[in-house]
Parts: C-alpha cells; sequence; structure tokens
C-alpha cells in the first residue's frame, strides 16, 4: 500500500526548524544528547533569525515548526517565534515543558500550535523515559496555558510504548479534564534501533545536567519499569480511541506503518517540500535524523537550495539510503500523502475529517454530548477491510508530480482508484493543483462541506435561538456515523470494486440526516446554504429526487456544476428531468441534455483547443503552468465547464456505474 519513489524537489511549503541542538531532557529514543555531530553549534542572533525566516518565506514556506533540541533553551525564541507569526506563517513549537513557564506570554498568543511532550503522569516513570525529574515543570506549564484560556493552542503529545501503554486511559482522562487534545502516536522507527528506550543511567552528561538543574545525582536513578503490553498491541488499543473525546489518533500514519515495505525507497520529503534548517542557518542534509551533511548558510537561502550539493543529496539520497527504508519519521513522510492518492491518502482524510469534526464541534460539548464508539469502530472496520482487501493497490503514477497513475484510452482515462472512465478534463482539473485535496472524485469532497460551512451555520442558527441548542447538539452527535456512511455510499459508487459493499443502510443514514436537518431549518440568510449542502449530498449520491425536493435550490450555487456532472454519470435517464427541477440553470440545462455552450475560457481554451489530449501529461504541466495567470480553483471550474459541453459523452462514460447502482440510488437504471 505505502507509495514509494522520489517526490517532485520544491516548490517549498514548510520548515522544520531546529532552532538549538541543546535540550534539558535525557529521554531514550533520542540521540541528540549524545552525538557528538549535535553538539557545539553556533546559534542565530534575532536579526540573523528574522532574516532567513524572510528568506524562508521568500520561498514559499508557509509553515514553520520549531523544535529541537529544547527551542526555548534558544535566547532568541520568543522574538523569532514573534517575528514569524508577524509574517503570517503558520507557526507550530514542539517543547518538552521544563523550561517554557516565562515563556508563555511572549510565545504562546504568536503560535497556532504548541506541542508539549506528556508520555506519563507518574513522575518514577517519567525519569525512566526522559532521565530528567522535572513532570511537575510540564504539568505547571499546561495549566498555566490552560488557565490563560489558550488550552485551543495546546496539542500534547504522548509517544505510547511498552512503558507507558497501561497509563493511556489516565493520560485521556487528564486531557479531558483540562480539554486539551491529545496526541496519542506509536513510535518513529528510525535510526540507531531508537525505538527501544536506552538506559540513560550510565551517561556522565546525564549526571551532570541533573546536578546543574538543581537536583541531586544520587536522587534520580530510576528502575526501567516492568515491560507493558506487546508493541503489537498498541495500535489497536489507540485505535479504540479514535472517536474519543480530546484524542487525536492518525489513521493515515498507523496504516502507513503497518503497511510500509522494509525493502523499498521511503516517499520522504525532506529537502524537498520541507527544508531542514540547522541551529545557525545550515540546510541539514539528509535529514535531522540522519544528519551527516549539511549546507552552511553563507549565501541565500534560494541559492542555496539550487547548490549542488544540496540537490544531489536530495535526489540521490534522501528515501534511498539503506537507513532510510523502514524510517517513518513522520514530519518527513507524513507530507509525501498529500502529494499521492492512493490507500494512505484514503486514511488521511478520514482521520483528518475526523478529528475537525471532533475538534471543533463534539470537543466544545463534551461531556454533555455521549457518543456510542462501538457502532462508529465497526463501521470503519467494514471500511478498513473493504480499502484494504478489495480496493485495488494503485501502481505509481508515471511521473513523479502525478497525483495518481492514469492510463488514456480510445474512449478516455482509466485511473487504478476510479470505476469506469473518466475524462481528460477531470485529470487536468485533478492536476490543476499540486495536492490530492483537489482530487474531484474523492470522498473527502462534501464531508468538507460538512465540518466547514453546514455544522458551523447550524450552530450559527442555534446561537441566534433559530433552532433548538439540543437539535444542534444531536446532529453534531450524529456527524461521526454520517461521515462514515457517507465514505460507504460513495467508496460503493464511484470506486473500483465498490460492489462489495453493501450501501442500503449507509443511503439510509444519510437521507435521515439529510430530511431531518432540512426539516428543522427556519427562514433565515443560513437556510439557503445549508440546502445547497444538503443538496450536494443527495445529489452526488442520486439518492431519489423526490426525497430531495425540499433542497431544491434555482439560485445559482458553487457546486451546481459539480451536482450535474455526478448526476450524468449516476442518475438513470427516466429520473433525469426529476433532478433538473432541483438544480438551477444551466446545471438544470444539461441534465435535460442540452450541451453547455462553449464560453470564453482564456488561456486554458486556447492551449486545449490547439493539443490533443493524447500527450496528458504534456498537458498536466501546460496547464499546472497557466496557474501564473489563473488561479487552481478558477482552472478547475472552467474544465468542469469544459466537460459539461458534451452531456451525452459523460452519460457513456457512466454506463459501467449506473449498471453496478444500487436500486436505492434511483432506481434501475
Amino acid at each position: 500500500m505505502t507509495s514509494t519513489g522520489t517526490p517532485p524537489a520544491g516548490p517549498f511549503e514548510s520548515a522544520r526548524f531546529y532552532i538549538t541542538f541543546r535540550c534539558n531532557s535525557l529521554c531514550g529514543y533520542c540521540n541528540v544528547w549524545q552525538d557528538d555531530k549535535f553538539k557545539g553549534y553556533e546559534e542565530l542572533t534575532l536579526e540573523q533569525g528574522r532574516r532567513i525566516l524572510d528568506e524562508l518565506h521568500g520561498l514559499g514556506v508557509r509553515y514553520v515548526d520549531f523544535t529541537g533540541g529544547e527551542p526555548v533553551l534558544h535566547p532568541h525564541i520568543d522574538g523569532i517565534v514573534q517575528y514569524a507569526k508577524k509574517l503570517g506563517m503558520t507557526v507550530e513549537i514542539t517543547s518538552n515543558g521544563i523550561r517554557f513557564a516565562k515563556h508563555i506570554d511572549a510565545i504562546v498568543p504568536y503560535v497556532d500550535t504548541m506541542n508539549v511532550s506528556l508520555d506519563t503522569l507518574r513522575p518514577e516513570r517519567y525519569r525512566a523515559i526522559r532521565g530528567v525529574p522535572t513532570l511537575d515543570r510540564a504539568l505547571d506549564v499546561i495549566r498555566s496555558v490552560v488557565a490563560r484560556g489558550d488550552a485551543g493552542h495546546l496539542k500534547l503529545i504522548c509517544v505510547v510504548t511498552r512503558e507507558n501503554a497501561d497509563e493511556v486511559p489516565d493520560l485521556l482522562r487528564f486531557a479531558q479534564e483540562n480539554r486539551v487534545t491529545v496526541y496519542f502516536s506509536t513510535m518513529f522507527e528510525y535510526f540507531d534501533e531508537q525505538d527501544t528506550v536506552r538506559d540513560v543511567n550510565r551517561t556522565a552528561r546525564k549526571l551532570k545536567l541533573v546536578e546543574q538543574n538543581g537536583r541531586p545525582a544520587g536522587g534520580c536513578a530510576p528502575q526501567r519499569p516492568a515491560p507493558g503490553p506487546d508493541d503489537g498491541s498498541i495500535p489497536d488499543r489507540l485505535l479504540a480511541l479514535l472517536h474519543a473525546p480530546f484524542a487525536l489518533v492518525n489513521l493515515h500514519f498507523r496504516k502507513y506503518v503497518e503497511t510500509q515495505d522494509p525493502t523499498a525507497p521511503t516517499q520522504c520529503y525532506a529537502n524537498k517540500r520541507i527544508l531542514t534548517v540547522g541551529p545557525d542557518g545550515r540546510l541539514v542534509l539528509p535529514c535531522y535524523h540522519a544528519f551527516d551533511n549539511s549546507v552552511t548558510w553563507e549565501r541565500p537561502l534560494a541559492e542555496l537550495v539550487r547548490d549542488e550539493e544540496f540537490r544531489r543529496v536530495r535526489d540521490e539520497e534522501v528515501g534511498f539510503r539503506p537507513e532510510c527504508r523502514g524510517c517513518t519519521v513522520f514530519p518527513y513522510v507524513g507530507l509525501s500523502f498529500s502529494y499521492r492518492f492512493d490507500k494512505v491518502f484514503l486514511y488521511q482524510a478520514i482521520s483528518e475529517e475526523i478529528a475537525k469534526l471532533k475538534t471543533r464541534f463534539a470537543n466544545p460539548l463534551f461531556p454533555r454530548l455521549a457518543v456510542e464508539p462501538g457502532p462508529l469502530l465497526a463501521e470503519f472496520a467494514a471500511l478498513e477491510r473493504f480499502i484494504d482487501e478489495e480496493l485495488p493497490s494503485p501502481g505509481l503514477p508515471l511521473t513523479e508530480d502525478h497525483l495518481y497513475r492514469f492510463d488514456v484510452t480510445e474512449t478516455g482515462v482509466r485511473t487504478d482508484l476510479h470505476a469506469g472512465e473518466t475524462s481528460v478534463e477531470e485529470v487536468l482539473a485533478d492536476h490543476a493543483g499540486e495536492q490530492c485535496w483537489g482530487v474531484q472524485r474523492s470522498p473527502h469532497t462534501w464531508v468538507r462541506l460538512l465540518y466547514r460551512e453546514l455544522l458551523p451555520l447550524l450552530g450559527t442558527l442555534a446561537d441566534r435561538e433559530l433552532i433548538p441548542r439540543e437539535t444542534y447538539e444531536e446532529l453534531v452527535g450524529r456527524a461521526y456515523a454520517v461521515q462514515l456512511a457517507w465514505w460507504r455510499a460513495y467508496l460503493g459508487r464511484y470506486y473500483r470494486g465498490g460492489a462489495a459493499l453493501d450501501t442500503r443502510d449507509a443511503d439510509a443514514t444519510v437521507a435521515r440526516f439529510l430530511g431531518s436537518t432540512a426539516a428543522l431549518l427556519p427562514e433565515a440568510p443560513e437556510s439557503g446554504r445549508v440546502r445547497e449542502v444538503l443538496l450536494h449530498a443527495g445529489c452526488v449520491l442520486a439518492l431519489p429526487a423526490g426525497e430531495l425536493a425540499p433542497l431544491a435550490s434555482r439560485a445559482p450555487f458553487p457546486e451546481a456544476d459539480l451536482l450535474a456532472k455526478h448526476l450524468l454519470l449516476l442518475a438513470p435517464g427516466e429520473r433525469l428531468a426529476d433532478y433538473a427541477a432541483l438544480l438551477p440553470e444551466p446545471a438544470a440545462a444539461v441534465l435535460r441534455g442540452e450541451p453547455r455552450a462553449a464560453g470564453d475560457d482564456g488561456p486554458l481554451g486556447r492551449l486545449l483547443d490547439a493539443s490533443p489530449g493524447t500527450d496528458l501529461p504534456a498537458l498536466i504541466d501546460a496547464v499546472r503552468a497557466l496557474r501564473a495567470e489563473v488561479p487552481a480553483e478558477e482552472l478547475a471550474a472552467l474544465l468542469l465547464a469544459r466537460e459539461l459541453r458534451d452531456p451525452a459523452r459523460l452519460r457513456r462514460r457512466g454506463a459501467a456505474l449506473r449498471d453496478a447502482a444500487r436500486p436505492a440510488a434511483g432506481g434501475a437504471a
């Protein structure tokens, strides 16, 4: 399942800024405090820190993660963080919390996420894992940030191993009591067998550090805790927390680890889309964890990323070294999941959706909102079986900058995951952007509207007392089940192997949600957009038109053309007129078989009119080049409009989908 190969070089999106290699912890699974290669580096002045952030911003970096070592040991961390936020970057900082207390006011308001490592609540175990007796300091920082009202900025990171797996319930309870998200992660597996906690008690470096912190060295000789559960059971224990309030479980990292081929190159983005910056501004190569090379910051970063040695390591070594194979360092490999439309991306989409539904809507209602996890986990398990066992494993794309593999046929384009044939225009629309989040035929597209628009609008109506507050909360409680039902219904209709999924119960779950939500809408401006989002779900699944009649929207709305396309693909021919009555013109016209009139689509139209569709890779490059003139979303909309110029061709391409459609999807084809 895991994708392999070398990702394209740039544009750079993010930076992992190892602002210092110094650390005041001695974690057994980290080598930074023991390895001489991390010692003796000069650190940036405030002025230098600001300048390198300017250069990162000039390269396109809009996200920066300040890490280390321990970032707050840097003398100018406050000003550097504040400057990154001034540039408009998304800012994250990861700390052990030991010396963060005096930095709370200067840092927390300027970061989007403050990560605090917290693997245990037991002082003796904390010493065993982290090598220092400072649990009380970390807890004080967490409580202080919460007391400020900044819990939304805070995320606890708990690395779950044999040593602390028995504490997961206590850590979750602590997070819930403080209304802070806790990310439960399995151990990154990287170099020097660092997935095994070392005995740190025999190092002179540790004893010296403990004495410097004002604690007697002799009083810090923790015993290694008794073995806990087998490592193999840990991912399953964490999966049980998928819908638990304030717990964050990363499905795509879990699936990547499960399916990774340790003999294959690793899909790593270190210094490809993620720049790795060292304490003195140098670019660390190939990454922080395998650091044995670098390019010193003696020239602007714009020149350094074109440096011959930087490019050689990036292209020839990153992901291909023997030690890279089997590496699971999520900050580097995780970004790659958004650039390859495969099974891991599907898990990423499910995971991100659950996280957003939880953090934005379910968590604020805790403990009043109760969600029964059993049925949700059972439904997820069924989807997991389908994705793992029934959905074909996609092949590698033709080139590394393509999102998925495609093959041009005489009548269209075939892809590995989508049932039937698609069009040149759809493939171009998918590739107009860089990431899989813009892929048109993906289950995440409607759930994104659910958490971005529908639930917030319903919350606004509840705040204005236009719908009952308890009714809004009940809809939030149903959102997890609706999400999973939507995925089942969508995969069953549009993906290869979908016939293995019985969608009848899922269709009914979605239909009930649409109907009950529509029934409670008052006369208010927000209600119109809610109906459009509900109509979107019903039309894409081709639920019976009569049931969707209360959602009809004859006024133009952004997704109308997309709904018309899905209905042309899926709906029975004798029902198209019924669906046309639900949509605005000109979307309704194409459902009546009226070709969309050619419009002025500018440079895109001139390009496509002059280029044959057989050389699709060249067209992808050419369309992407147009983004200098036309935004990617506008290009995608223009390409969709071109598809609707020929409704008959769309109908022919959907024949295979309609042949496999369930009766609940609108009747016999």
